[in-house]
C-alpha cells in the first residue's frame, strides 16, 4: 500500500490511516485523517503551525507492486476539524466545504426549485434540477449548505454538488446515470483476488419485502392526493415520501412503484467489500458474478461506499448496493 496527503502547503506519506465516506443520498462525501505521533512535529514546530481550518486537502491511495506504483486521488476538499489529541485526527469535507461559508436570508411565496437553487447558489454554478413547484418557503440566515439540507428533507430530493455543478434529483435513485462499471466475482472456483469479503451480502426474491411505499403530493389546483404501492399487508412496513410538483395521479403511482422497486427486486441486499482497487465509487454499477449460482448475476447501483486505508488493517472499498440494475 502506499498513500500521499495534501493538507494546504504540506505533503505527508505513509500515514496512518483514512476513511472516506461517500453517498448518493447524501450532499457531501467527508473523510476522516489520522496522522501518526511522528507527524505531529515538523522540524521544531509542530505540523499544526502549518495547517489550518479551511486549507485544500488531496487524498492519494494505490499500491505499489513490482517497482510500479497505482496511485489515484481519493478524495479532494478542505479541513473542517482538527482534533489536537495524539494521533492528530483531522475532519475533512468536499466542496461543499464552501457552502457552509455564507449564509442567505430569502423568502418565496410561491417559488419553483430552479429559482430557488439560482438564488442560493454561487454564481457560474451549473444547475442540473427536475421542474418542481416548491411553493411558499423561507430561508433565515441559514447557511447554503443548511438550506439544501432543508429543501431534500422537505421535499424528497437528493442533491449533490461537484465540481462547480450541482445536481439535484426527485427522490427516485432510478433517475442517477451510472457511467462506470466494476466487477466483483463470488463464489470463485478458483481465488481471483478483488474481494476481502462478500458474506454481508444476502439474496432475496420480491416476493420476501414486505413493504408498502405511501408517496403523497399535491396537484397545481391545491387537491392533495395519496398513492401506495407494494405489500399492503398488515405486517409490511411503511415508507411515507413526499413528491414535489405532482401533476397527475399517474406520475404519482410511476414514482411509488419506482420507489417501491428500488427496495424489493429478485437480487443481492446488503455490502461487499473488495480492495482498494478497482476504485468503485457511490453511484457506479457494480456487476456481482456468482460462480456457484450464475442465474443471480446482475448489476446494481452502489449507494455507498466507505473506503478504509490503515497501516495495519489495509486498504479495502466497503460497497452498499442500492437497487438491481439488471
Amino acid at each position: 500500500m502506499i498513500s500521499k496527503i495534501q493538507l494546504g502547503n504540506v505533503s505527508l506519506n505513509h500515514i496512518n490511516g483514512f476513511e472516506i465516506s461517500e453517498s448518493v443520498t447524501e450532499i457531501s462525501n467527508t473523510a476522516k485523517i489520522t496522522l501518526p505521533r511522528s507527524y505531529v512535529k515538523k522540524g521544531d514546530k509542530s505540523l499544526l503551525d502549518y495547517i489550518r481550518v479551511g486549507d485544500k486537502i488531496v487524498i492519494n491511495a494505490g499500491y505499489y507492486h513490482r517497482n510500479t506504483i497505482d496511485m489515484d486521488v481519493e478524495f479532494n476538499g478542505y479541513i473542517r476539524t482538527i482534533e489536537t489529541d495524539i494521533p492528530l485526527v483531522i475532519y475533512c469535507e468536499d466542496e461543499t466545504y464552501v457552502l457552509r461559508q455564507t449564509n442567505k436570508s430569502l423568502s418565496y411565496k410561491n417559488a419553483t426549485l430552479k429559482d430557488v437553487l439560482n438564488d442560493l447558489m454561487p454564481k457560474g454554478t451549473k444547475i442540473d434540477c427536475p421542474e418542481v413547484q416548491l411553493g411558499k418557503i423561507m430561508f433565515d440566515n441559514v447557511s447554503v449548505f443548511r438550506a439544501l439540507q432543508q429543501i431534500s428533507e422537505d421535499y424528497g430530493l437528493y442533491s449533490r454538488y461537484t465540481q462547480g455543478n450541482l445536481i439535484v434529483n426527485l427522490r427516485d435513485l432510478r433517475k442517477i446515470n451510472t457511467t462506470k462499471e466494476h466487477v466483483y466475482v463470488i463464489n470463485p472456483k478458483t481465488y481471483e483476488g478483488n474481494l476481502v469479503k462478500n458474506n454481508e451480502l444476502k439474496y432475496k426474491r420480491k416476493s420476501d419485502f414486505k413493504l408498502q411505499v405511501i408517496a403523497s403530493g399535491v396537484l397545481s389546483n391545491g387537491k392533495k392526493i395519496t398513492i401506495s404501492s407494494g405489500n399492503k399487508d398488515s405486517e409490511a412496513s411503511q415508507l411515507n415520501i413526499n413528491y414535489p410538483g405532482i401533476t397527475t395521479e399517474k406520475d404519482l403511482k410511476v414514482f411509488a412503484d419506482n420507489i417501491y422497486n428500488e427496495y424489493c427486486y429478485d437480487g443481492y441486499t446488503g455490502s461487499i467489500t473488495g480492495f482498494g482497487i478497482p476504485r468503485t465509487h457511490a453511484g457506479d454499477s457494480l456487476k456481482i458474478e456468482d460462480k456457484e449460482e450464475p442465474d443471480r448475476n446482475g448489476s446494481y447501483l452502489i449507494e455507498k461506499v466507505t473506503i478504509t486505508y490503515d497501516e495495519n488493517g489495509g486498504f479495502s472499498r466497503k460497497n452498499e448496493l442500492s437497487y438491481k440494475l439488471n
